[in-house]
């Protein structure tokens, strides 16, 4: 079983410049190196995918989640980008979190209009504890928001210093 969210995230950039940040190693290090107090790696890059190793601490978890993780998670995202078209891309990506029953997966499509860009993230999220997964699933779901949204905020940083 998995529980589906939904979170936007607005980038005051024009969509050229993200779609052109998601392509680049440049941001996904400054991504890995800032989005956690724990800094991540680009295990893996390619024209179109980055495969990144990310270490949450328990402090980013919910409540109800930090009970049974005794320690950060170490999270494998791959996360792939399709072709600009006019002003609209679609990215996905997969986590894969190490050592506990929790996966997520989704879809974002970019959209550009002006000076900004839109994210718009369906999310999939998998806890498979017998009878509790379905309790925490949307807990994960907010603090995935949550993340995207910190990640938003970097982007914007990283792309007005480099782009």
């Amino acid at each position: 079983m998995s529980t589906r969210s939904e979170n936007t995230v607005t980038i005051n950039q024009p969509i050229e410049k993200v779609h052109k940040a998601l392509l680049s190693e440049g941001y996904w290090e400054y991504i890995v190196a800032n989005l956690s107090p724990d800094p991540g790696e680009v295990h893996d890059f390619t024209d179109n995918t980055a495969i990144l190793y990310e270490v949450l601490p328990t402090t980013l978890l919910p409540e109800a989640v930090r009970a049974m993780v005794s320690q950060d998670l170490k999270v494998k995202r791959v996360i792939t980008v399709g072709a600009l078209e006019g002003n609209a891309a679609d990215v996905t990506y997969t986590a894969d979190v190490k050592g506990t029953p929790v996966d997520f997966k989704g879809e974002i499509s970019l959209t550009g209009e002006g000076d900004t860009t839109t994210l718009s993230y369906i999310n999939e999220v998998s806890v498979n504890i017998p009878l509790m997964g379905a309790a925490i699933e949307p807990k994960v779901g907010e603090a995935l928001g949550e993340l995207f949204t910190n990640e938003g905020n970097l982007a914007d940083q990283w792309i007005s210093a480099n782009l």
